[in-house]
């Protein structure tokens, strides 16, 4: 995601060997937070060889998806994040099968996530925000997809036919009238006939394509479960001779580990990260042995991660992914002084801040101090966590249900248990959010949100760390780091009454987290500097005052006098 922030307005990353890197006074991460994970089995050790054979024959598999889909439904392209949406599902059940990156080769077949990714690009995935001129342009884009797929379909309805040319009608009529003026979602006529389309109550045009085309999508899921299966079965069978040494060359700007006719480049600030957070969990060494061992858990952990996100590192332009996304370490600094936190429920030895987290792929993150999936817990140690989960709704409804189950046992042990947990603002329809949002969880939450359940940072106003900025061309690159939300994001708060007891959050806290979150931008010593900053500052108390005073009114009108302070004092 391109920064829309000017690379001079980003703070420099100030990065010294052997030391860990700073941005405006804070470490970009801190492995000396005390740890609280009890002792986990040790995994088998990992086979580079075999690593190398499951990132070919997932690149396979993704090709293989794209030629389906194109031979079934005639997708130019598979739906963007289909099958990251697929291997997460499979990643959040609990328990392991025979691979580790692919577990349930068949879960297309029991769940609806591929098949809903599938059927919204039937006949068209229309964007849900746009009004005006673009709105009008995809309705005469999706008239066009429709008729495509009219000659698609094997037994296209009359109906159908008739709603088409209908549409068609409709919109020659009123094509002009975007010009007019700008007007809101809900006042624009080509917003709504969009809305109107995929509009399940009244069985919109939309819903009417997708049901004659569910077949088509059935499918595709039955080959793509083959195809799965097939993959996982030869790597069963894969023998590994684990003969082939790992190499790492640190010549030139960024580190190459290469196995056999395979190079892949990391960032040297990274580079320098991982070996420090490997040392932290094995000890240092200097033995022919240990450093052979580094190299082959740093292939194997890279390589599985560059194979789960679908991108080559060496590839030019295909740094583009956000699959690892973070909130930045200023949050996790904050986070750790004021709320106790010192470990994080979903990050990886890429993007982790503490020394002690839950990953994804604990067989290859042990050794880089993953404590397992959050998935496979029982219980969890007493402690003050991070959630930061993949944004899926799948996969954070399986988070929501499991907090619940935790912070329930800990409350009836009287343990201390607290969640900050960062998600993003979908509203309640996201059964994941409904929930968090719900009375079941209402009994966890700090006084400040028990009426309003969440602080809301709001989109473009705040930023996040890039999922691959681990690759060589990013790094200390704070301008490839960082990168504004362009969405809203939530932040629950969550804790038995002992964890309240010992980390309690009211006003103060929330104001200077949401605080955090928001971009730090250069800090110029010039007057005229302090001058354009402290009108700014004006700017912004001013624009509170608008809307603490437009929400008072508002609730005068609805015969409400509910205190309006959380969800006015992010607007700043």
């Amino acid at each position: 995601m391109v920064n829309s922030r000017k690379r001079g307005s980003i703070v420099p990353i100030e990065w010294r060997e052997h030391e860990a890197p700073l941005r405006n006074g804070i470490a970009l991460w801190d492995f000396s937070a005390a740890r609280h994970g009890t002792p986990r089995p040790r995994p088998e050790e990992p086979s580079a060889e075999k690593e190398q054979r499951r990132a070919q024959l997932m690149q396979e598999f993704r090709s293989r998806y794209a030629e389906i889909c194109h031979q079934v439904l005639g997708l130019a392209k598979p739906p963007a994040d289909s099958i990251d949406r697929w291997l997460l599902e499979q990643l959040a059940q609990r328990g392991g099968g025979r691979d580790p990156l692919v577990p349930r080769p068949r879960i297309a077949e029991s769940s609806r996530v591929l098949e809903r990714e599938l059927l919204a690009e039937v006949p068209m995935r229309c964007h849900s925000r746009v009004t005006g001129r673009l709105a009008s342009e995809q309705l005469a884009r999706y008239v066009k997809s429709a008729r495509d797929w009219l000659q698609r379909l094997q037994e296209p309805s009359q109906l159908i036919s008739e709603e088409v040319e209908a549409l068609d009608a409709w919109l020659k009529e009123h094509g002009d009238e975007w010009k007019v003026g700008r007007k809101s979602s809900a006042d624009c006529p080509f917003r709504r006939k969009l809305d109107e389309l995929v509009a399940q109550e009244h069985m919109g045009l939309s819903v009417r394509f997708r049901v004659a085309a569910q077949d088509m999508a059935v499918e595709i899921l039955k080959r793509v479960s083959d195809e799965a299966e097939s993959m996982v079965v030869q790597l069963c069978e894969f023998k590994a001779s684990d003969v082939y040494p790992v190499h790492l060359d640190m010549e030139g700007a960024a580190p190459k580990i290469i196995f056999r006719e395979e190079e892949m480049k990391i960032s040297a600030m990274h580079m320098q990260k991982l070996h420090q957070l490997y040392e932290v969990h094995q000890g240092p060494g200097d033995s022919e042995d240990w450093k052979a061992a580094f190299r082959r858990r740093l292939y194997c952990m890279l390589r599985r991660y560059v194979t789960f996100i679908g991108l080559d590192p060496a590839e030019e332009g295909s740094q583009g992914g956000n699959m690892h996304a973070a909130a930045p370490e200023c949050v996790f600094a904050w986070l750790r002084d004021e709320m106790g936190v010192s470990a994080e429920l979903f990050a990886s030895p890429l993007n982790c801040f503490f020394a002690e987290y839950y990953s994804a792929f604990p067989d290859v993150d042990a050794f880089f101090g993953s404590q397992g999936s959050f998935f496979d817990l029982d219980d969890l140690p007493e402690g003050s966590y991070e959630v930061g989960p993949p944004y899926t709704e799948e996969v954070m409804e399986l988070m929501a249900r499991k907090l619940l189950k935790h912070l329930r046992s800990s409350a009836e042990k009287k343990q201390v248990l607290s969640f900050v947990v960062f998600v993003p603002d979908w509203g309640d329809e996201c059964t994941a959010l409904g929930l968090v949002s719900g009375e079941d969880f209402q009994p966890f939450r700090p006084e400040l949100c028990k009426k309003q359940a969440y602080l809301l940072a709001r989109g473009r106003e705040h930023h996040y760390i890039s999922g691959v900025q681990f690759f060589h061309d990013s790094g200390a690159d704070a301008s490839r780091r960082y990168y504004d939300v362009p969405h809203g994001t939530r932040i629950y708060v969550l804790q038995t009454p002992k964890a309240a007891e010992r980390w309690p959050f009211g006003q103060a806290k929330a104001e200077a987290l949401l605080a955090k979150l928001g971009p730090v931008e250069e800090k110029k010593g010039t007057t005229e500097a302090l001058k354009v900053n402290e009108t700014r500052k004006r700017r912004g108390e001013r624009r509170v005052e608008w809307v603490v005073l437009g929400l008072r009114r508002l609730r005068r009108r609805r015969g409400k006098d509910e205190d309006t302070t959380i969800a006015v004092r992010i607007t700043k």
